[in-house]
């Protein structure tokens, strides 16, 4: 059976080491959705790799609107996924909470949640009326050396995501779908900045959690590099 991979986040690094260990195991038939925002660039040189194996979107989940638009034109041309990885994100600000702020917390929360909210309601039943599938969230890692108390929005949209997740995972449980959380340690940014975890260290829990190998783990959050 073909299988189609879409992955939100798909231009973040963990996205895009992601598609360079998948890109070689895909056969004829497979395809990569990839979505990313502004920044489609960055998929060049993995579309060259392997052409035709990789359908790039450029979604701002920041509007509802082009969400939709988005799931719409998803379903009207191409099978339904065998596969969903949300690794879509904003980047954690910390802050005390008297300096919340409340329209990056919505964007914020539309970028993580709510889109997750909307992928899965239209793609969760069709992919259960398939015969199964996996589904992965990335929560919030946060950053080195920030006290959790500087990470109230994070904090918060991190739960609310590992709850959805949950509650999706006993759901569809009996229809062969699972829906797990990877929780990443703060990874090194792009800029150079410290921390525990790259993304190549985190790859290999997404593609356990997307394996057949993980058919009976599902509702579960697996940690890289952090407790």
């Amino acid at each position: 059976m073909s299988k189609t991979y879409l992955i939100t986040g798909a231009t973040s690094p963990l996205g895009l080491v992601l598609m360079d260990r998948l890109l070689p195991t895909l056969a004829e038939g497979d395809l990569i959705l990839a979505q990313g925002s502004g920044d489609l660039a960055r998929l060049a040189s993995l579309c060259q790799s392997r052409p035709g194996f990789i359908r790039p979107y450029d979604v701002d989940f920041t509007q509802p609107l082009a969400v939709r638009a988005f799931l719409s034109d998803l379903a009207d041309s191409y099978p339904v996924p065998t596969h969903l990885i949300h690794l879509a994100g904003m980047r954690d600000l910390p802050a005390p909470y008297a300096c919340f702020d409340e329209e990056r917390f919505i964007e914020s929360r539309a970028v993580l949640l709510d889109s997750a909210a909307l992928l899965c309601k239209a793609f969760l039943p069709r992919m259960a009326e398939a015969g199964g599938g996996r589904v992965v969230f990335q929560l919030p890692s946060g950053l080195p050396d920030v006290p959790a108390g500087q990470m109230a929005a994070s904090s918060t949209l991190k739960s609310a995501l590992e709850g959805l997740a949950r509650s999706l995972a006993e759901e569809y449980a009996a229809a062969g779908l699972t829906v797990n959380c990877i929780l990443p340690g703060p990874f090194r940014t792009e800029s150079g900045d410290p921390g525990p975890v790259s993304p190549a260290d985190v790859v290999p829990a997404v593609l356990f959690l997307l394996s057949e190998d993980a058919a009976k783990i599902t509702g579960v959050t697996l940690p890289v590099g952090t407790l």
